[in-house]
């Protein structure tokens, strides 16, 4: 099982440049205790997440770093234009060594398809195109695409990623509909599903596995990140922080989520139950269903059950919460780290019949 730490760049009522100098940092400290991967998210228009390029501070990540892989979570594809992002991607993988994960997604906030003039209803269509773009330009020479919203002409770009075909394109996937399009494509997969009961989520991921193995392919070949909050320690007194900057962060999704009018058709039941969710959330409800909270052994016992239930065999922790005391963020990092891993590191998820 590998582990790794997932970032949003939170600014509310905190310096812009500060907010992007200590996650620096923290991804540093990351690297130096020996976590697998440090993963970006990409936001726009509000203090929500500040970061728009996420490959930028991937750059500095891999000047800084030694081993750490970088992943992006993700990059937002309507929001791109393909041949730059192409060109990108490939730079920052050829400049890390190979370090580079990218995960890519449709985007959700109607605040930043509005800032970039960009239309929610295409967002399916137009991450389709860019997903084979960014193929072609990794992989062909003098190549053309003739698509509904991109049209290209004998086109070669630079530079080549590393690896042959470019690096592996994780797909965000949250409703129950993407786990299932997802396998029959043979696509890696990143998730986050915040508010969802372990039973519904095993559903999920048997979903995913079934169609993996309908479409031909081997789902012990696809890796598995599992993006969550996490806090962990002996303190009870910290525990509760901890939660309690969970529970205002939960709460604070519905102004961001699209409403159901304005959502994906194939996502909005999704986001319908997210809201519903959110409204019958209480303090004591955000330790067991939002993310994993507590000692060291229970968050070791919440581990086991997702990677024996759901196959994750790559856990990305979300410490530095929205509103979370840094130093707090960074001692449950410490604990996880010395703790948490070394009990989990070697072990790989029990074979689950689909």
């Amino acid at each position: 099982m590998k582990f790794g730490i997932m970032n949003l760049f939170p600014a509310e009522g905190v310096n812009d440049h500060k907010v992007l100098q200590e996650t620096l940092e923290e991804i540093q400290f990351a690297d130096q205790l020996g976590f697998d991967s440090a993963w970006l998210a990409e936001h726009h228009f509000s203090r929500y997440g500040i970061l728009g390029n996420p490959l930028l501070m991937g750059a500095a990540i891999a000047s800084t770093t030694k081993q750490i892989s970088i992943g992006t979570a993700v990059l937002v594809l309507p929001f791109h234009d393909p041949i730059r992002l192409a060109e990108d991607i490939a730079t920052l993988d050829v400049m890390s060594n190979g370090r580079l994960k990218v995960g890519v997604g449709r985007g959700y906030q109607p605040l930043e398809f509005a800032g970039f003039n960009s239309n929610a209803e295409d967002s399916k269509e137009v991450y389709a195109e860019v997903v084979q773009i960014l193929k072609k330009a990794w992989t062909e020479e003098d190549w053309s695409f003739n698509g509904k919203h991109f049209k290209y002409k004998n086109m070669n770009v630079f530079p080549k990623p590393t690896k042959v075909g470019g690096p592996t394109l994780l797909h965000a996937t949250v409703s129950p509909d993407s786990y299932r399009e997802r396998g029959l494509r043979g696509e890696s997969i990143i998730t986050s599903p915040n508010f969802t009961p372990l039973p519904l989520m095993k559903k999920n991921f048997d979903t995913y596995k079934e169609s993996l193995i309908e479409g031909g392919f081997d789902p012990q070949e696809f890796e598995v990140p599992f993006m969550q909050q996490v806090w962990c320690g002996a303190s009870s007194e910290k525990l509760e922080q901890a939660a309690a900057a969970a529970f205002t962060y939960y709460r604070s999704l519905k102004k961001i989520i699209p409403g159901s009018e304005e959502a994906i058709e194939s996502e909005a039941k999704y986001y319908d139950a997210v809201r519903r969710n959110i409204d019958l959330l209480t303090l004591e409800k955000a330790l067991t269903h939002g993310g994993n909270f507590g000692s060291v052994d229970q968050v070791v016992d919440n581990l086991g059950r997702l990677r024996d239930n759901l196959g994750v065999t790559h856990y990305i922790g979300w410490f530095h919460i929205p509103s979370i005391d840094r130093c707090l963020a960074m001692d449950a990092m410490e604990n996880f780290a010395a703790e948490v891993i070394p009990q989990l590191r070697e072990k790989t998820p029990v074979s689950v019949a689909v």
